[in-house]
């Protein structure tokens, strides 16, 4: 069994599932009825059917277009009505009844029920299940996987690319957060049992549908986005005329697209209308209500236009009385929407004012609203028309609202978290649960049936306030986790002087300061390979004038009152050139209170392996940060040392370390 709207996971396990189930086992041993590898396996062999409860993602629609003949599955009303005879139930991907929609009447019925899943967040409201199996990896297509290679069994070439297909998609195509060793060498696996990787390559990353590309243009019109401890959390609210498949592959390409790091897609619509397309049962008069609101309703610049005008609307209503306000009123929103300036609102202008609404219509809802409107049928609207439906509208919905009161409605809200130390602690599983939801932590999705569609915006508002609450966390400034104390060398200092401090603390960059502590430079390996070069390229040269000089003079020796002086000039030169003639100048420095992604920004932009850092407000060198200490704080490596006292700990923390350094100063080496 999986669950409802079966993605490829949930899907390819459950057929690996059935198949450990209804084939004999190649090497067949005994095993503890207590033993996990018990859920996986049967002693009855019956024949065992895979059961999809409601519909299936978009892309696994395609797919199954084609091999669901390979397959063995069955829908759920082909099922005989007495389920007495039910021996074993397995639900994969899924570990709540509400996950399973109108499948949950054969949890009760099954001898026995086992529970196969990777969500190890979650919790189980089935207390029915005999065998429970819950492993932190990537795919539960992972954990059937390994059952089927240690049971020795041969799949086909169907099967083997179904359940590749199901790591995949649970994988990210083995690019999550959540993605495991085992995953890796379960689609190796499947890959040697042929799975075709042209099908793999058509279906795991599928284009978006028609419909699905309509809501996406959606979803990035009306984005609201904003800033929140360094992390960009964006969420939409569309409203639709039903039920919308697909959604999680939107919600993903407008993370992307958007370059947020959260984004939550919410999407309101009548559930009395079931999906698209199914809303025959509708009448033309409530169809056309709902669109209205949303097709009369000013956007944000109407909203601050009319508030500029209220005042001047109002003063000149009393020329005609309230009639007059409403007509100003339906004038600025025609003349709003009129695009082209004809005087008549076509289809196209239609559809663009309800895109930029925030409403998901189909053309077949259009047309029928558009047939409304247009009295006189000639394709377009004219203002009268206009203010005619507008009227007609209104009266309809005060006559709805008296008989029904408030308007129930579903919102689906699906979200999707970019990986990243910022983003470690938010974890949607968690917070959609309250709804019934859940997922993995940074990929999840609930159902929340508002008794008032005027609701929607307040919840959708109180989970992002909870998610921001809970899972963003104050983001560490550069001094939280900067290298300090800091060695620094002066301006003064040459070549040979620069390179022992280098060899001596195994440093590859110094910034320079000068006798106030403000940096004036920064100087790295390559600096100084470059001055020692061209000291070197001196040295050459001048001993070829030597030379040619000696020569020049038939072997006669030099003028001893000049020897002096030609050898304290050497001497100079032996020394090198000082370090404020070859630095780096006017380099950039980070305050040690900015955050941790401004300095990821600065050194991406600069293509810098360190940048000084300097006290707020001032030149004076507190530290530097380094590539390696953001990868400290990114925990990518378990090798890289993050309690270090030196790297790790708050400079109120390090006084004593910074103590020591100053008075270690005076070994430092000095100029000969």
């Amino acid at each position: 069994l999986t669950h409802c709207t079966a993605d490829f996971d949930s899907l390819a396990s459950a057929v690996g599932l059935a198949k450990l189930w209804s084939t004999s086992h190649p090497s067949e041993t005994a095993t503890s009825p207590n033993s996990d590898k018990a859920a996986y396996e049967s002693s009855s062999r019956l024949p065992t059917f895979v059961v999809l409860p409601r519909g299936a993602h978009p892309s696994v629609q395609r797919f199954l277009a084609l091999h669901k003949h390979l397959f063995p599955i069955r829908s759920l009303r082909s099922l005989p009505n007495d389920l007495s005879k039910l021996n074993r139930l397995g639900l994969v991907d899924a570990q709540r009844r509400d996950r399973v929609g109108p499948a949950e009447i054969l949890i009760g019925n099954a001898d026995r029920v086992t529970i196969i899943d990777h969500h190890i967040d979650g919790t189980s409201d089935i207390p029915e299940a005999t065998d429970y199996v819950i492993d932190k990896v990537g795919s539960v297509s992972t954990m059937v996987a390994e059952q089927l290679r240690d049971g020795g069994f041969e799949l086909t070439e169907a099967e083997a690319t179904l359940l590749a297909l199901g790591i995949h998609a649970d994988t990210g195509s083995l690019c999550f957060d959540s993605t495991t060793t085992r995953d890796a060498e379960a689609l190796a696996w499947v890959m040697k049992q042929g799975a075709s990787q042209t099908a793999i390559a058509e279906n795991a990353h599928a284009s978006l549908s028609q419909e699905q590309q309509g809501v996406l243009t959606n979803a990035l019109i009306n984005t609201n986005s904003t800033i929140v401890h360094g992390v960009t959390v964006s969420t939409v609210l569309l409203s639709a005329d039903g039920f919308i498949n697909g959604l999680a592959a939107v919600t993903q390409d407008a993370l992307e697209l958007s370059s947020s790091d959260v984004f939550l897609l919410a999407v309101v619509y009548d559930p009395k209308s079931g999906g698209r397309g199914k809303g025959r049962g509708k009448s033309k008069n409530e169809l056309g209500v709902r669109l209205q609101s949303k097709l009369f309703k000013a956007d944000d610049n109407e909203k601050k236009m009319e508030k500029r005008n209220k005042y001047v609307m109002e003063a000149e209503a009393w020329k005609g009385g309230e009639r007059a306000l409403k007509l100003r009123r339906l004038r600025a929103a025609f003349d709003k929407k009129d695009v082209d300036g004809s005087g008549y609102l076509e289809e196209e202008e239609i559809l663009k004012a309800l895109t930029k609404s925030g409403v998901i219509t189909s053309t077949s809802a259009l047309k029928s609203l558009m047939s409304q409107i247009d009295t006189d049928g000639d394709g377009r609207i004219d203002f009268d028309e206009f203010v005619s439906f507008s009227d007609k509208a209104e009266k309809i919905q005060e006559e709805q609202e008296q008989l029904n009161g408030r308007k129930a409605a579903t919102m689906i809200v699906i979200g999707r978290v970019k990986a990243g130390v910022n983003t470690k602690h938010v974890n949607l599983n968690r917070l959609f649960q309250q709804f019934g939801g859940g997922g993995h932590a940074k990929a999840a999705s609930c159902t929340v049936r508002l008794e008032d569609e005027s609701n929607a915006g307040t919840v959708l508002q109180g989970i992002v306030d909870e998610l921001i609450e809970a899972g963003l966390m104050q983001q560490p400034t550069v001094g939280d986790f900067m290298t300090s104390p800091v060695l620094s060398a002066k301006p003064t200092m040459t070549e040979k002087q620069v390179e022992d401090l280098f060899v001596r603390y195994d440093v590859r960059a110094l910034p320079v300061v000068d006798d106030k502590n403000d940096v004036v430079g920064l100087v790295t390996y390559k600096e100084v390979a470059a001055a020692k070069q061209r000291l070197w390229n001196k040295e050459q040269k001048r001993i070829r004038q030597e030379a040619n000089r000696a020569a020049s003079n038939n072997g006669e020796s030099k003028n001893p009152r000049s020897y002096g002086k030609d050898e304290g000039k050497l001497q100079e030169r032996k020394l090198g050139s000082a370090l404020k003639g070859w630095m780096k100048q006017h380099v950039k420095t980070v305050e040690a209170s900015m955050t941790m992604a401004e300095v990821e920004h600065i050194l991406l932009e600069n293509d810098v392996g360190c940048i000084p850092v300097v006290a707020d407000g001032t030149t004076q060198l507190v530290g530097m940060v380094t590539r390696t200490d953001l990868l400290r704080q990114h925990r990518y490596y378990p090798s890289l040392h993050y309690n270090n006292k030196g790297f790790a700990d708050s400079i109120a923390a390090r006084k004593p370390i910074i103590e020591l350094r100053r008075k270690l100063k005076q070994f430092d080496l000095d100029e000969d």
